[in-house]
């Protein structure tokens, strides 16, 4: 039986971000004077506008986060992460790809940076008549640019071999029951991957046609589906229940995605898709 080192391995994300927000200390004194509390900081968020083409750079850095957290494993604490070795080109190339279009949209809309600044006050004075941002307030081209970046760092999973000097036993015991918790948090994640979007769906379908809260949304299914994705990549243990429980949830899932109107519209339908996915995620809740 594989060891986790031998399935695994950690990946940590280090990521820069500029800081687009501005302390505000007119409408920071308003309030402090109001509430009587000299502690409250107020900040005040910067380029405002959706459009604005400098949120669209934050948007696609945020990408990079999100796919890295979809894709990879808790670990013991907040640092690394567990990155299935099966998966490791896959992952790879999708962050390098996210992270490359970061760096594309800093070059295509950094030369313009000051202009978009000036959009951005100009759509404050618009939607705000008390708006008091200046150009001053706003980081400069440079500094945003500085503060914009990504790296990647993997590492192997440690091993006692890996040790220089013997360990005591007591240490043996502390380094062992550290990676069953790693396999523990593992195994947990696999099944909540799949587990939280199916009892939304599950809850959803025990309310009666006609009822309140009956009506869902095709992402509901969807949700489900990509939780099985995500759940099939993860699974590092390659536990038989829990590879069971996912076959099980995919063939449930694919007859009822085949037949969503009928989830709708038929009480017989969809009280039968209710009690068959409600089993499922009885039995993963007792596999947690």
């Amino acid at each position: 039986m594989k060891q986790l080192n031998e399935k695994a391995m950690l990946v940590k994300l280090t990521m820069r971000k500029a800081n687009l927000t501005k302390r505000d200390q007119v409408a920071e004194s308003i309030i402090q004077s109001q509430l009587d509390d000299s502690s409250l900081i107020v900040n005040s968020k910067l380029f405002r506008d959706k459009t604005n083409p400098i949120n669209k750079i934050m948007s696609e850095a945020n990408e990079v986060y999100t796919y890295h957290k979809n894709n990879t494993i808790p670990y013991l604490d907040k640092g690394p992460r567990l990155l299935p070795n099966g998966i490791y080109m896959e992952y790879t190339q999708a962050m390098r790809d996210r992270i490359n279009r970061v760096d594309q949209l800093l070059n295509n809309y950094l030369p313009n940076y000051d202009n978009y600044v000036q959009l951005d006050i100009q759509y404050r004075s618009k939607n705000q008549a008390t708006a008091r941002a200046k150009a001053e307030d706003y980081p400069t081209a440079d500094d945003f640019r500085s503060r914009m970046g990504f790296e990647l760092r993997f590492m192997p999973l440690p091993d006692k071999k890996h040790f220089l000097f013997d360990l005591d036993d007591t240490d043996i015991q502390v380094f062992e029951q550290s990676v069953r918790e790693a396999e523990r948090v593992a195994r947990s994640n696999t099944i909540k991957l799949m587990l939280e979007p199916l009892t939304h769906l599950v809850d959803k379908l025990s309310v009666p046609i006609g009822e309140g809260g009956a009506i869902f949304r095709d992402t509901a299914l969807e949700n489900v589906i990509e939780g099985l994705q995500q759940a099939r990549k993860l699974n590092i243990d390659e536990d038989p229940e829990i590879t069971a429980t996912i076959g099980h949830l995919s063939q449930a899932m694919t007859l009822f995605t085949n037949h969503k109107d009928a989830l709708r519209e038929s009480p017989v339908v969809r009280s039968k898709a209710h009690n068959t996915l409600d089993a499922i995620a009885s039995k993963m809740k007792g596999l947690m």
